[in-house]
């Protein structure tokens, strides 16, 4: 695999919440916000939300923009998410009306995708879900679902789309969340274009294993994005990678280096109280570091995998400690 870092303009925002809606900073000009990404060693994409400001919405002039601070665009992200308009979900609700403009978005950040020589869309149904017993018809909205994001991928099969997958928040329970049920829901779409972004963060708080996750996405040529943040497994704070769980990170990198995988992988944060420069910088070093940590354990994978053949844990433990201790 190839590992090209790539990270969005929430890393250094403000980040409202409930408790302090104005956020725990002031937020910075864009200009700063794009030098101190060209600044950060490691870090070459940026990911660019649509339509949210401030960056320009002409593709010729964001891409000059973006270049001239040694910057690629890497990956869209339409926002389906925000406005009021999409409390029922986007995709899965049975108002009509709120589905067409939701495929009018993903169409509108596809054509953008193209024009920006990206990567790939994301869609993240956010508000996709319900939050009691007998709130939502399951079966229209699954079917809702699976035809909306259909109708998104005919639209132009060359740009592949990443689904995300996610447990709860905003809804108590999102339809699509977790990585099986993003790989159940993908092949029910049965597109080659429309694959899954697997979610650091939220294969945590779902409890899956994330090697096991990658290697289910990658097994079924579905791997078309990776988003790198860290949690205690209960909630989504989109912590810096591989500062609690390092273990399993561990794993997941030295899996990541099985595959063939040559897109992004997104720090995807929010440094709500620390200082926003100083964590962006550490998200990018420890998955630079992480990726080290797995090439060394790289160079000893016929003697590591052959200890998995034999369901020898210890022997594993006790040579993976050797190597990085």
């Amino acid at each position: 695999m190839k590992l090209n870092v790539d990270a969005h303009l929430w890393c250094l925002g403000t980040y409202a919440e409930r408790y302090v809606p104005g956020g725990y900073y002031e937020d910075m000009e864009l200009e700063k916000k794009l030098e101190i990404f060209s600044k950060t060693k490691g870090l070459t994409g940026l990911v660019v939300f649509y339509p949210t400001a401030p960056l320009p919405s002409e593709p010729d002039k964001l891409l000059k923009l973006v270049s001239s601070y040694g910057l690629k665009v890497s990956v869209v992200e339409p926002e389906v998410w925000v406005d009021r308009k999409w409390k029922n979900g986007s995709f899965s609700t049975n108002e009509k009306n709120i589905r067409k403009d939701a495929v009018s978005r993903l169409k509108e950040s596809i054509d953008l995708c193209k024009a920006l020589k990206a990567d790939s869309v994301l869609l993240w149904p956010a508000h996709d879900g319900f939050d009691y017993p007998f709130q939502s018809n399951y079966r229209d909205g699954w079917k809702n679902l699976v035809e909306t994001v259909r109708e998104i991928g005919e639209y132009d099969r060359s740009v592949k789309i990443a689904i995300e997958a996610k447990s709860k928040d905003p809804r108590q329970k999102q339809y699509v969340n977790d990585t099986g049920k993003a790989l159940a829901f993908v092949n029910a779409v049965g597109l080659d274009n429309i694959g899954c972004a697997l979610d650091v963060g939220h294969a945590l708080m779902a409890g899956e294993s994330l090697a096991e996750s990658l290697m289910l996405l990658d097994l079924n040529a579905k791997l078309f994005q990776i988003h790198l943040n860290d949690n205690f497994k209960d909630s989504d704070p989109d912590m810096v990678i591989g500062s609690v769980n390092f273990w399993e990170i561990l794993e997941f990198f030295y899996y990541l280096n099985k595959t063939n995988y040559e897109s992004w992988a997104t720090i995807d944060i929010i440094s709500a109280r620390d200082d926003r420069i100083k964590t962006l910088e550490l998200a990018v070093s420890m998955t630079w570091k992480y990726k080290e940590l797995a090439d060394k354990l790289t160079k000893h994978e016929n003697e590591i995998d052959r200890n998995m053949e034999g369901y020898r844990f210890a022997d594993n433990m006790n040579l993976i400690t050797s190597i990085l201790f």
